[in-house]
């Protein structure tokens, strides 16, 4: 049996529209993170197949798409009607990490990225992106990053910080909530079966 997560990478997707209303240009693999994301939490917490391709479609039937990527608050709320879920938001990285080791279902963490003002080098990216967080082992938090290519944390200031088996990144919850400083995690609650 094979126990392998559904991993989605945008930068397959450089062929899948997803235009910008500002000027009609865009493709999952350069605005898609948060599509992507949605498209993980669906398929590994309920099982139920929404590729990118569909979720695209989603996003911008809900009014999700923004000129530069997605909002999640909209398509989050739009995505937890769709599938009969809850959905909590929060600023409170602590909260997300006791929501995921009560194992009451996913998160999507916005990431910040670089912050020039006190230094701080964006591990999961240099700057806004989506990073579904699937997991824990007591601090340590298991990642799909749309984003994710081999090499991706071998450069300065991610060397170290995460540890790879196969698509799926581990850290250190401290590690996911410098990135997300002062960024929401939009909590999914898997339904009661």
């Amino acid at each position: 049996m094979n126990t392998d997560p559904v991993f989605y990478c945008q930068l397959d997707y450089d062929n899948v529209p997803y235009p910008s209303p500002a000027n009609g240009f865009g493709t999952i693999a350069n605005n898609g993170c948060g599509v992507c994301a949605v498209s993980m939490v669906a398929e590994n917490m309920l099982g139920v197949r929404f590729p990118p391709e569909e979720a695209v479609g989603f996003a911008l039937e809900s009014g999700a798409r923004v000129d530069v990527g997605t909002n999640l608050y909209i398509l989050s709320e739009a995505f937890a009607k769709k599938f009969s879920i809850r959905l909590f938001v929060t600023e409170d990285g602590e909260q997300a990490l006791k929501f995921l080791n009560e194992r009451r279902g996913m998160v999507i963490a916005n990431v910040r990225g670089n912050r020039p003002e006190d230094g701080h080098i964006g591990v999961f990216s240099d700057g806004g992106h989506y990073i579904v967080l699937t997991g824990v082992d007591g601090r340590r938090v298991h990642v799909l990053d749309p984003m994710y290519r081999p090499g991706r944390f071998d450069v300065p200031g991610r060397i170290g910080k995460v540890h790879m088996d196969g698509c799926v990144a581990t850290a250190d919850m401290s590690v996911v909530e410098k990135d997300c400083y002062e960024r929401p995690y939009f909590l999914f609650e898997k339904p009661e079966r």
